[in-house]
């Protein structure tokens, strides 16, 4: 079996990587002129140099593959949290570029070359803040951010392609974290070990944070699994979460954590204000979330439903908060970022 991965060299493209490779797969990273390639060394991996717009790379990336694993894309530390577009610089020619245009030509070329599956990663930013919890695939699709709105416009293209004869497979994961993270996983360490962290109603509001490994396996049944064809699957970590449940577990785990401040919501511009005067400091690539929408976002709950998943790929994710923070922490401090 011969499979080509986009963003191989991302948190969930190395992983995926890793999955591939211990189940006998070829494997082909798409990757741009400048991609370090150190994280993939250990693997026996064949490269094609190209960029989101060299539709020739694409056609030599996909030739002779069974799968295409779409991971790459486009993503600011604002667009978790809803405010990327707002810092006055138009940020929308680049998510079109890479999250909606490459995804199209990817696709072209993979109908070209017929290949047997098409699996894009999309993410749980599509759905709208009025979705029903736990959220299902068919809940109300209203994008918040830029990011989110990429998202969803690729995927009218993955449902195109379809349509014309491509085997597509659509994933969306919430927030992804794990060894190797550059985005989210330092910034939630960071918060936990500081003395005193505000945050709207306790932490509380249900967030979705799935394991990394977790969203990697349910790709891989997405390529080998018929009953995947067609489909839109949620990859959440099947439990509810939250940041206070985050802090908890860093707790247990290490023997400190912060103190958690609980403030109402309908204060989140003064909370904004603290939050930035407190945390901003010690922990700059918070700043995006510490803004009244960031904070808006942070009261509303998000807990994906995993019914579909379970019911046709006889999915269910392995690692619970603790043990995934677990895994996390012990790979962060082997590696010196702890």
């Amino acid at each position: 079996m011969h499979a080509l991965v986009t963003g191989a060299t991302g948190l969930i493209g190395r992983h995926l990587v890793a999955v591939l490779a211990a189940n006998g797969v070829e494997i082909c990273a798409y990757v741009r002129p400048s991609t370090n390639r150190r994280p993939l060394k250990s693997y026996p991996i064949k490269y094609v140099v190209g960029t989101a717009s060299d539709e020739v790379a694409m056609l030599q990336a996909v030739a002779g593959v069974d799968f295409v694993f779409h991971v790459a894309g486009y993503l600011t530390a604002n667009a978790p949290f809803g405010t990327d577009g707002n810092s006055g610089a138009d940020e929308w020619p680049l998510y079109q570029a890479v999250n909606v245009d490459f995804t199209a030509k990817l696709l072209a070329a993979s109908l070209d070359a017929q290949v047997g599956r098409f699996v894009y990663v999309s993410s749980s930013s599509v759905y709208s803040l009025d979705a029903p919890v736990p959220t299902p695939e068919d809940a109300p699709l209203a994008p918040l951010s830029l990011y989110g709105r990429s998202k969803l416009q690729a995927e009218a293209h993955v449902q195109q392609a379809q349509k014309q004869g491509l085997a597509t497979t659509i994933i969306r994961p919430p927030v992804a974290y794990g060894p190797g993270d550059r985005y989210f996983t330092p910034m939630a360490l960071r918060l936990a070990r500081l003395p005193l962290l505000p945050l709207v109603n306790g932490g509380r509001t249900l967030m979705d944070m799935v394991y990394v490994q977790d969203v990697a396996e349910l790709l891989w049944l997405c390529g080998q699994r018929e009953a995947a064809n067609g489909r839109i699957y949620n990859a959440g970590p099947g439990y509810h979460t939250s940041l206070f449940d985050l802090v908890a577990a860093y707790r247990e785990l290490t023997g400190s954590g912060p103190r958690i401040v609980s403030v109402r919501s309908e204060m989140a511009g003064r909370t904004a204000w603290l939050s930035r005067r407190l945390v901003r400091p010690f922990v700059p690539e918070a700043s995006a979330a510490l803004t009244p929408a960031g904070l808006n976002l942070m009261n509303h709950d998000l807990h994906l439903d995993m019914t579909r998943a379970a019911a046709d790929l006889n999915f269910t994710p392995r690692y619970s908060l603790l043990e995934g923070l677990r895994a996390t922490i012990n790979q962060e401090y082997l590696k010196g970022r702890f």
